[in-house]
């Protein structure tokens, strides 16, 4: 019989093409752990309306698609990564995380922000599942839920859940003659714009053809500003998952600041190096041997993709099943 699963989809009302690569990986294993059940979908980046509500009591499970959606402190349903409020929570709960993300390192231990990190830990109590495992992408948001009550287990980001052995070992060793690079637009100020100034430098020095994926449209905004001679010589891939898909047929390697635009690029069988600009590939990186390189050390780009390397990937596939067997039996 079938029955009906609610999805927090993150890439609905989304204008940051990561969310799409997200939960591509999402709907692939909701849709094989559950091939017969109807997945209804609502967002996250918007607040919940009343269709989601009418079937927050009629439905299987509820799970909510991985992204670094977690936060230690509450500000408020409105203007949060994740729209969900105490209202919300009444009428939808018991929901399931799947490969969930802490959004950053910062702590709230100012006097002014504890009542801020209680209700925020009051909504997770209401809203979370304490029935269920949640997954988690890495042992930074393990650490943090469980400091929340939650138990979790630690299944890397769900866009590297079907990154085998066997597609590993197909990856080049060597350097593409050409590369797609990103760049991040919320990370901008005056250490990040540096940062990116030097790696497209460096790509346009090492390689014969650079491509840049708008993976958001304020991308194309922020290259503007940056000073990189023989800029003219970057190509633009168009803001779309189906462009960079098609960029990623090429044989070419991937280098940029965009964690899932890697993921992506590895998932095609591609060589990549994700530049950190943030805690969520640094995170990921220490678990799974994701191949990154730190803000600090740029200056080292050209000597690492110069040289042949092996991506060996430690993708945690036992916990992954353990995961999946909380609702069928593999």
């Amino acid at each position: 019989m079938t029955e009906r699963i609610l999805v927090f989809d993150t890439s609905q009302t989304s204008e940051n093409l990561g969310d799409y690569i997200i939960m591509d990986a999402v709907n692939k294993e909701l849709r094989d752990l559950f091939p017969d059940d109807l997945l209804i979908r609502t967002t996250t980046h918007d607040t919940v309306g009343r269709f989601a509500y009418s079937w927050g009591g009629k439905t299987r499970y509820k799970f909510i698609g991985g992204s670094n959606l977690l936060s230690g402190r509450f500000t408020g349903r409105n203007v949060a990564q994740w729209r969900f409020g105490f209202r919300d929570a009444k009428r939808i709960n018991d929901i399931i995380g799947l490969a969930l993300g802490w959004q950053s390192y910062r702590q709230f231990d100012r006097l002014i922000d504890r009542p801020f990190v209680a209700a925020q830990k009051s909504l997770y109590r209401r809203s979370l599942s304490t029935k269920y495992l949640h997954s988690v992408r890495d042992s930074y948001t393990q650490k943090k839920l469980a400091e929340y009550g939650f138990q979790s287990i630690n299944t890397s980001c769900v866009t590297m859940w079907r990154l085998d052995p066997v597609r590993l070992q197909q990856l080049p060793l060597r350097k593409a003659h050409k590369v797609v690079t990103t760049i991040t637009d919320y990370r901008n100020n005056v250490e990040h714009q540096k940062t990116y100034e030097s790696m497209l430098s460096t790509l346009l020095k090492t390689y014969d053809q650079v491509a840049l994926w708008i993976q958001a449209p304020p991308d194309k905004d922020l290259i503007d500003k940056l000073d990189i001679p023989n800029k003219s010589k970057i190509e633009f891939i168009n803001p779309s998952l189906e462009a960079y898909d098609a960029a990623l047929s090429e044989n070419v390697d991937y280098v940029g600041t965009r964690l899932h635009a890697g993921i992506r690029a590895l998932q095609h069988n591609r060589r990549a190096l994700i530049v950190e600009v943030d805690n969520r590939a640094t995170e990921i990186a220490k678990d799974t041997n994701l191949p990154t390189l730190p803000m600090k050390d740029i200056g080292r780009l050209k000597e690492i993709v110069e040289k042949p390397t092996v991506i060996n990937l430690h993708i945690p596939f036992h916990e992954i099943e353990r995961w999946k067997r909380q609702f069928v039996s593999l």
